[in-house]
């Protein structure tokens, strides 16, 4: 009578699809295309590796957003969901997101709808 445990299956974000390199988040901020929202600024560029099939992404939220690593962390959390929500649809690329401050008090609802709207601006976004 309890409730069942979640099933992410393939949905899950793994680890080769995260930026995590100091020198991949540089490669996208010198060479990417910025597209600023209301609650992100999202900067897209080609993959390094033209062989490569899957969309990597990386989040920024320094203490410049919020002094309070709860504040960052939901910020982050919030991102990092929609993404992994709307990954299959997203042509390969790596993209970089950072969150504004108007990301305070918003739902998942809204931070992935912007993100479908900034995605579709930048070219990004397959409607299969």
């Amino acid at each position: 009578m309890g409730r069942e445990p979640l099933q992410f299956g393939k949905a899950a974000l793994g680890k080769e699809e995260k930026l995590s390199l100091h020198s991949e988040f540089e490669y996208i901020r010198n060479s990417g295309r910025e597209f600023a929202g209301r609650l992100m600024l999202m900067v897209v560029s080609a993959c390094p590796d033209p062989s490569q099939s899957i969309s990597r992404f990386g989040v920024i939220c320094g203490k410049r957003f919020s002094k309070r690593a709860v504040d960052r962390n939901r910020a982050k959390r919030l991102l990092r969901e929609s993404f992994r929500l709307i990954k299959n649809k997203v042509k390969p690329c790596h993209v970089l997101l950072i969150a504004r401050k108007a990301i305070f008090g918003k739902t998942l609802h809204d931070v992935q709808k912007e993100m479908i709207y900034l995605m579709t601006k930048s070219g990004v976004w397959t409607e299969e």
